[in-house]
């Protein structure tokens, strides 16, 4: 099941610039993408996150706190 698409946006990585990241949307505009703590200190988590950057995929942010999500696309499971 896909997630609720009204609570998230679609973002493609432009720039990481520890601890945040800077994302642009499907309309053009530029964010930030806040992490958590866990995040902050997951050497795995910016391992990732730099090789989304590299390949140009959107991730979903969620609207109000431009965060990402834990669970892609996808819905979490209930």
């Amino acid at each position: 099941m896909l997630i609720n698409q009204t609570d998230f946006i679609a973002t493609q990585l432009q720039q990481i610039v520890y601890p945040n990241i800077t994302a642009i949307t499907e309309t053009g505009a530029s964010i930030t993408i806040q992490t958590n703590q866990k995040q902050r200190d997951d050497p795995a988590f910016w391992q990732s996150i730099s090789a989304i950057l590299k390949a140009h995929l959107w991730v979903p942010v969620s609207k109000k706190y431009h965060e990402l999500t834990d669970h892609d696309w996808l819905a979490s499971p209930v």
